[in-house]
Parts: C-alpha cells; sequence; structure tokens
C-alpha cells in the first residue's frame, strides 16, 4: 500500500512546534509495519527561513522518503510543488493531506480528485473556533471555494472528539475518523533526577530554592493562552511565596508583551521564560516539574500534554482542549481558561501527593504511544482502499 503524505512543513522544521514531531514520529512507525510505503511530499520552508535539504528529490529517512519542494516565496507558496505535486499523488494508493490553509491542500485536493485516489484529511486544529474567529475573513472564502468543492469521498482524521465536533460544525455531512497523535512513550521513562534548587539552577542559572516548580510549554503565541497563566501565578504565590513559573518555548511574536505584563504584575522573581528546548532537556524539564499548566484557547489535541503525564508530572488543561480524561485518571485538571479557574486548578493540583500523581499521569498516557497509533492509522488505511 502506497501512501502520500502531503504536508506544508516536515522534518527538520521544529520551529512549527508539535506537528512536525508528530506527523514524523507516525510515518517512521507506519514504514515499519508490513506492507505500509510511505512518502512524504513537503516544502523546504523553516517559517522565515528555508531548511538547508536537498530539493525536488526522495531523500531516504527512517525507512521511508521525503521530498522537499522549494518555496518560492517563504512559507506562503512553492511554484515547484504546484507543477509537480501530481506525480507523487498519482503513485500513491492513499493521499493523506495534512493542514487547511496552507496552498498545497486545495492543489492536493484538486490532483487527487482527477486521479480518483482517497484521501485523508488533517486539519490539524485550524478549524477550531477560536482559530477561526482569530483569522481574517478570508478564511471563510477558503473554505467555501478552495476546499469545499473537493471533498467529495474524503474521509477526515480528528485527534480527538472536540475537533470531529468542529469539522462537523462547519461540514455536516462529513465522514470523521478519530485517531490521536501520539509519544516516544519508552523515551518519556529516563530522567535526570533534580532536587528543586538544582532544578532551578540548571534551567535558570540561579541559586535559589522553590516551594513548588511549575511549568508550561509551547510556542510563544496569544493562542496558547500565557497571559491567562501569569495572571493566576499571583494567586499561587500568596500559598506558595517561593514557587516558580518556567515557560519553554519559540517566540512567535508575543514573548514581549507577556515579559511587560509579568514586570507589571511584580513576578520577576516568579515567572521566567527560557526559550525553546528539546532532547533530554525536554524530558528533565517536565519530568522534575510539580506541575504542567498550558491554558490554550484552542489545540486539537497538543502532544505537550501528554509528553507530561508521560514523564509523570500531572496537569492543568483548558475545556478547549480535549483533555477531559486526566480528571477520571486523577493525573490532572480539565478547567475553563478564566485566571480564578486557572489559579483555583493549580493550588489543588500543587496540593495533592505528588507520587501518586507520577504514577497515575504514566498510566495515562501510556496508550499513545506511537505504536499503537501507527497501527490505527494503517488500519484506517487499508479500510478506505478497500471501500
Amino acid at each position: 500500500m502506497n501512501v502520500s503524505l502531503i504536508i506544508p512543513s516536515f522534518y527538520p522544521a521544529f520551529i512549527y512546534g508539535g506537528p512536525i514531531f508528530s506527523t514524523y514520529h507516525a510515518c517512521s512507525e507506519l514504514a515499519k509495519l508490513n506492507d505500509v510505503n510511505i512518502r512524504v511530499s513537503t516544502t523546504n520552508t523553516n517559517m522565515n527561513s528555508r531548511l538547508g535539504v536537498e530539493t525536488n528529490k526522495w531523500i531516504p529517512l527512517n525507512d521511508f522518503y521525503v521530498k522537499y519542494y522549494n518555496e518560492s516565496i517563504i512559507d506562503k507558496f512553492s511554484l515547484s510543488l504546484f507543477f509537480n505535486i501530481w506525480k507523487d499523488i498519482k503513485k500513491s494508493d492513499v493521499v493523506h493531506i495534512q493542514s487547511i490553509f496552507n496552498t498545497p491542500t486545495p492543489i492536493s485536493l484538486i490532483y487527487s480528485k482527477l486521479f480518483r485516489k482517497k484521501v485523508l484529511l488533517s486539519p490539524r486544529g485550524s478549524l477550531g473556533e477560536w482559530c477561526l474567529d482569530n483569522g481574517n475573513k478570508f478564511k471563510s472564502y477558503w473554505l467555501k471555494y478552495a476546499i469545499k468543492p473537493f471533498l467529495k469521498n474524503v474521509v477526515w482524521h480528528s485527534t480527538a472528539q472536540q475537533e470531529k465536533n468542529e469539522i462537523l460544525q462547519i461540514f455536516p455531512t462529513a465522514k470523521v475518523e478519530i485517531i490521536p497523535n501520539g509519544i516516544e512513550y519508552e523515551k518519556f521513562q529516563i530522567n535526570n533526577v533534580y532536587s528543586t534548587k538544582k532544578y532551578i539552577g540548571r534551567f535558570l542559572n540561579l541559586d535559589v530554592d522553590a516551594d513548588k516548580i511549575v511549568v508550561s510549554m509551547g510556542r510563544i503565541q496569544q493562542k496558547k493562552g500565557f497571559d491567562i497563566l501569569i495572571n493566576a501565578f499571583i494567586d499561587v504565590i500568596d500559598i506558595y511565596p517561593t514557587a516558580k513559573l518556567l515557560i519553554a518555548g519559540e517566540d512567535e511574536g508575543e514573548l514581549s508583551a507577556l515579559l511587560s505584563l509579568v514586570e507589571k504584575i511584580n513576578l520577576t522573581e516568579s515567572v521566567f521564560f527560557i526559550g525553546s528546548i528539546s532532547g533530554q532537556d525536554k524530558i528533565d524539564f517536565l519530568a522534575n516539574a510539580d506541575l504542567f499548566v498550558l491554558p490554550s484557547h484552542n489545540e486539537n489535541f497538543g502532544n505537550v500534554y501528554v509528553e507530561s503525564l508521560a514523564a509523570g508530572t500531572p496537569i492543568v488543561a483548558s475545556t478547549n482542549t480535549p483533555w477531559s480524561e486526566v480528571e477520571d485518571g486523577e493525573c490532572g485538571k480539565w478547567v475553563p481558561n478564566s485566571i480564578k479557574d486557572t489559579s483555583d486548578a493549580i493550588i489543588e493540583m500543587l496540593g495533592r501527593d505528588r507520587e501518586t500523581m507520577r504514577l497515575n499521569a504514566k498510566k495515562s498516557a501510556q496508550k499513545y504511544d506511537w505504536k499503537n497509533i501507527a497501527i490505527q492509522f494503517k488500519n484506517l488505511f487499508e479500510r478506505m482502499v478497500k471501500s
């Protein structure tokens, strides 16, 4: 079975965050399964620059192949992809298109329709109400004229029931399959163990201790709700005066405003931004914290939530994310992303037994191992080919 995966950006374009890692790992695990041949068609965009990769040729990567088309206008349009993607689609049995508001999507939908290919379409969270409301009016025209006319016989992929509901709200007759994102579970079971003082020295280079360590992670943008978290931390400091909040992530234009907020509410000795981290540093960052909090305005999945759970750290997630299950698993809170609800949830979670939370968190995360997710994708692709 030949699967053509079409996505605007791909590994190693890490600047785009979670979706790059999730797609890479999904392809890697799928390629290990019998009778699945994966070819990824993408561009060499890296947001504000281009990746240093060869273009317009198939490059082997972890038992699958990637072709990077050169971006004519960085992060906007690839003339090379426009004229050549049909060759990749024609050789496939199933076409898996990821993203909605990117030029490769309607181009690929058109060619897939011409060649009568089975299509799985993943919106990657772009159809959430917050995302649409905070876009421009052009998005509604894009959906109406660039996407809707080519949706006959397309199967949609969502990562959670919440995202399925978002798809159906816009396209009521859509056929939607739910397959969550995954995680390299075993990788998150190995971490260095730090005292709070050593942890602060490691990530902040400060010689101080702390009552509690709360962390967050994500691209520094408005969607993530970091302003809500920072304001909520005022109440946390009342209970735990030396608590520290560490926020990791690449700045996407919001950092300056958030630093001003921290200064305005006098939390410069409590709230810190540490930039982007990855690899073992990321695992140690999550595993040694007392709590992970991300009051996002919208997430179709949110890989970092399950990464935190896999590392053994409980979470506070907003009801704009699909993480209600942490309430039943007794490893987190799922609350509206208001300042009061967020601060109350943080204080409640910090009062719970840390070791019990560690065991519950790991147990909840285990089912998201990429090996299990890859099998779900293979089964879906096989059903689509036979239908």
